[in-house]
């Protein structure tokens, strides 16, 4: 006779309607802190939490670039790593010159200054260059803030609690700098936000064989797919291209129905060319993305962030339609493209910090919701769900 089945994971968790079991005792204590809300490690970079700090590492290595991860001045290799052509990891002494033993120093602020700036540093610089200087230090979080009071509310698909300036990617906090520039409707801040609009779109076309050609990948060995798809640099690409269309009107109307240049539509072109062929919108894919973090609210964010992204950028490639651009061969975003249910509520998405969003979730989570892995409730096949009461922003 076979052995008996008896459990293999003794360890229940006892919050109601839970029905998850562990082998381990501290498994289950991790599982129950999603429940609870507490939740250990904190992202420096983005200050989103986590109940593993492996969960955490995993997380930086995912969604933070290696300059993202040091000091300014660790952007730069030091002497041992530069004369050895091996990649630093910054930090005082970097990894490579604590595991060796030596001395880890870096060039003087003298001999530093022939050394060529990177794409990234060409950029900042040459958009810092249309924003006053006020602007550029005391104000900026003044011009965010106006860009999250006026222009999100209709286009609600960046993650206002943990947006970071500092943190955030050049390209994405310039053009939310330029939209919270254009709706203060000061004549010279609006004209500020004009001439950065014309350097976010000197460099995106400059740049277009980098983002257009990034694609996912994955990696051997314990930290599983990372993908390299840049979702904040399709934000704010979105954003640049948002402003393309709203920058002309005389009064500040954010629902459009305009047209889109020849030039900018040539981009929004090729960004749902992209999307559509590293399936940014499919909803496994999205999961895929975050399948190593543990933290439900970091996930959920995640996940949410990119069907947000979707849904906006139908948006825009609908308002293009109806202003009579040719839209050959379905060039632009359609709603079958858009494999992954409709996105939840806005009290979740406007939720102040991980806490208050664990909490809401765990409200959802003893409700009635629709399957998200049914194939039948993603918005690209059900029309019921789209006339379900729900956000209706994006249409």
């Amino acid at each position: 006779m076979p052995p008996s089945k008896t459990s293999t994971k003794p360890f229940a968790c006892q919050f109601p309607g839970c029905t998850s079991s562990y082998q381990r005792k501290e498994h289950l204590n991790r599982h129950e802190a999603q429940h609870t809300g507490v939740l250990a490690s904190v992202c420096s970079l983005c200050n989103r939490t986590f109940s593993r700090n492996d969960s955490l590492r995993r997380h930086i290595r995912q969604d933070h670039s290696i300059s993202e991860q040091h000091s300014t001045r660790s952007a730069l290799a030091c002497n041992a790593c530069r004369l050895a052509k091996t990649r630093c990891h910054g930090g005082t002494p970097c990894l490579q010159c604590r595991t060796k033993g030596q001395a880890c120093t870096f060039e003087t602020a003298a001999s530093t200054t022939s050394r060529s700036p990177s794409d990234e540093e060409v950029f900042a610089a040459s958009v810092e260059a249309a924003v006053p200087m006020e602007d550029r230090t005391a104000q900026t979080k003044h011009y965010v803030d106006l860009y999250f009071t006026h222009f999100h509310p209709h286009w609600p698909f960046l993650h206002r609690a943990t947006f970071s300036i500092p943190d955030e990617p050049p390209l994405l906090v310039q053009a939310v700098l330029m939209i919270g520039l254009w709706v203060s409707e000061k004549p010279s801040a609006r004209q500020a936000a004009v001439d950065l609009h014309q350097k976010l779109g000197s460099w995106i076309r400059e740049q277009r064989v980098q983002w257009e050609n990034l694609i996912p990948r994955k990696e051997n060995g314990e930290e599983g797919p990372v993908s390299i798809c840049p979702i904040a640099t399709y934000q704010g690409i979105l954003l640049y291209l948002i402003f393309s269309l709203i920058q002309d009107t005389n009064s500040r109307s954010l629902s459009l129905n305009l047209s889109l240049s020849q030039s900018d539509y040539e981009i929004l072109c090729v960004l749902v060319q992209v999307c559509r062929r590293n399936h940014v919108f499919y909803y496994p894919g999205m999961l895929e993305r975050y399948q190593d973090v543990d933290s439900m609210a970091c996930i959920w964010i995640g996940v949410e962030e990119m069907g947000r992204l979707g849904l906006a950028m139908y948006k825009v490639s609908s308002l293009c339609t109806a202003g009579n651009l040719e839209d050959k061969e379905n060039a632009l975003l359609q709603l079958s493209d858009l494999q992954f249910p409709v996105p939840d509520s806005r009290t979740l998405w406007d939720a102040k910090s991980d806490m208050e969003l664990s909490q809401l979730l765990q409200l959802e989570a003893g409700r009635e919701r629709l399957d998200a892995s049914d194939m039948a409730n993603w918005i690209s096949g059900c029309g019921k769900v789209l006339e379900s009461g729900s956000e209706r922003w994006w249409f």
